[in-house]
C-alpha cells in the first residue's frame, strides 16, 4: 500500500512545490508562502526517499542501508514544523506569528537532532525496505525510543495543525480558505491513526507480544498517506482558488480579447500601416502569442485608437446621425449605442479613405465622450471589444482590398 500511495503523494507535493517556486519574489516577502513551499518541498523529499529504489540507492551511497528512515523522519519533522508556521502566519498577528514560528522551528530542530543521535545508536543491519524496517527493528529498545519520539512529535504537530485549522476556518470570511483549512484539519487528524498504530506496536513489542503484522503495517501507512494527501490538497485549495485559477482566467481572457480585436486591428493596419509600433512582431501576431500577451493586447488597443485618430478626417456627420437612429430603434443605449455607432463610423471612414475621397474637417466619434469614464488600459480594451463586436470586418476588408494591392 505504501508503494502505491507514495507516488501519488510525491506527485502532489512536487507539483505544489514547483507552483509556489514559480514566484520566487513573492516567497521573499510572504513568510506564510515561503513556509508553505517548505512544507511541499520537505514532504516531496520524505515520500521520495521512502520509495524502495531511492531508499536502496541512498543506503548504498552512504554505506548505511537504513539511512532512509532517518532522512524520511527528518523531512517529515521539518514538514510538520513548517505546517504549524503556515497556520500561525495565517491565523495570528505578525508578532505572535513570528514568536510561534520560532517555537515550532526550534522544537523541530531539537527533535531532528535527537532522532539523529538515536539512529546512530541502532545496530547496523543489512538492507531493508521501508515496509520492513519497523518490523525488523521494533524489538530494539533504542528503536522503540526513536519511534516513540518521532510519533509523539508527529502526533502533537498534526494535532495542533488539525485543531488550529478547524478553529481558523470558523473565523475566516474567505470561503475557499475556510474550505482548504477544513480539508487540512481533517487530513492532519486522520494521520493520528498512524501515530496510534505505531505507539500500539511499540507497546506490544515492549511487552514481548511481538512486532506489528503486515496488515497493521499497511493500515498505518494508509492513515499516514491519505491524511497527507488531504493536508497537501487542503493547502492547495486556496492557492488554486485565490491565485492560480484567477491567473488562468486572466490568461484565457487576455488571449480571447487579443483574438477578438484581431479583425478590427487587421483592417486598421491594412489601411493605416503606420499605427504599428513594432512592425515585425505586431504584423505577424495574428494569433495569440505564447508570451507577453497582456502587453501585446494593450499595444493592439493603442494601435486601434491611433487608427481611429488617423481616420478622423473621413468621418461624415450624416453617417453618425443615420447610425444613431438605427441603433436607437434597435434598443441600444449608453455605451452599447456609442460602440455600435462608432463601428459604423469606422466602416464608412475606411471606405472613404480607400476610395480616395477628399479629407474633411476632423469630426468626433460617437464613443469620444464615453472615453472620459475609462480609467485603466483594461477599461479601454473592454470599450474596443464592444466596437469590434459591431464592426463588419468582412465588408470593410473587401472595400479596403484596393489599398493592399
Amino acid at each position: 500500500m505504501q508503494q502505491l500511495l507514495h507516488p501519488v503523494c510525491l506527485a502532489l507535493a512536487a507539483a505544489g512545490f514547483l507552483l509556489l517556486l514559480a514566484s520566487p519574489q513573492r516567497l521573499r516577502h510572504d513568510r506564510a508562502r515561503a513556509a508553505l513551499a517548505g512544507v511541499y518541498g520537505f514532504c516531496a523529499c520524505s515520500f521520495l526517499v521512502s520509495l524502495e529504489p531511492v531508499w536502496q540507492f541512498v543506503g548504498g551511497v552512504t554505506g548505511r542501508p537504513s539511512i532512509g528512515i532517518l532522512m524520511a523522519f527528518g523531512f517529515v519533522t521539518a514538514q510538520v514544523a513548517l505546517q504549524s508556521v503556515v497556520l500561525a502566519h495565517w491565523a495570528l498577528s505578525p508578532d505572535r506569528a513570528r514568536a510561534r514560528a520560532r517555537l515550532f522551528l526550534t522544537a523541530g530542530g531539537v527533535v531532528v537532532l535527537a532522532l539523529t543521535t538515536l539512529f546512530f545508536l541502532l545496530p547496523a543491519g543489512g538492507p531493508t525496505t521501508p515496509q520492513q524496517f519497523t518490523a525488523t527493528y521494533i524489538r530494539y529498545g533504542v528503536y522503540q525510543a526513536y519511534l516513540v519520539l518521532y510519533v509523539v512529535a508527529y502526533g502533537i504537530g498534526q494535532g495542533v495543525l488539525g485543531v488550529g485549522c478547524w478553529r481558523a476556518a470558523g473565523r475566516t470570511e474567505e470561503v475557499w480558505i475556510a474550505r482548504g483549512l477544513r480539508v487540512v484539519g481533517t487530513g492532519a487528524l486522520l494521520t493520528l491513526g498512524y501515530s496510534a498504530i505505531r505507539l500500539a506496536a511499540v507497546a506490544a513489542a515492549a511487552s514481548g507480544s511481538g512486532g506489528p503484522s503486515a496488515a497493521t503495517e499497511s493500515l498505518a501507512w494508509v492513515f499516514a498517506d491519505i491524511g497527507n494527501l488531504l493536508v497537501l490538497t487542503g493547502f492547495f485549495i486556496p492557492t488554486l482558488a485565490v491565485h492560480t485559477v484567477l491567473r488562468m482566467k486572466t490568461w484565457l481572457r487576455t488571449h480571447r480579447d487579443y483574438r477578438a480585436l484581431a479583425p478590427l486591428w487587421s483592417v486598421m493596419h491594412d489601411v493605416v500601416p503606420g499605427i504599428v509600433l513594432e512592425p515585425q512582431g505586431s504584423v505577424t501576431a495574428t494569433r495569440s502569442p505564447s508570451w507577453g500577451t497582456a502587453w501585446r493586447l494593450y499595444r493592439r488597443a493603442v494601435e486601434i485608437r491611433d487608427g481611429q485618430w488617423a481616420l478622423r478626417h473621413y468621418l461624415e456627420e450624416s453617417v453618425r446621425r443615420t447610425a444613431e437612429e438605427r441603433h436607437r430603434a434597435a434598443g441600444l443605449v449608453a455605451a452599447e449605442l456609442a460602440a455600435a455607432v462608432t463601428a459604423d463610423q469606422l466602416h464608412s471612414a475606411v471606405a472613404a479613405y480607400v476610395r480616395g475621397d477628399p479629407a474633411l474637417g476632423p469630426a468626433e466619434y460617437a464613443d469620444a465622450r464615453t472615453r472620459e469614464s475609462l480609467r485603466t488600459p483594461d477599461d479601454d480594451v473592454r470599450a474596443l471589444l464592444r466596437i469590434a463586436a459591431r464592426f463588419n470586418a468582412g465588408a470593410a476588408t473587401e472595400e479596403a482590398a484596393p489599398a493592399r494591392t
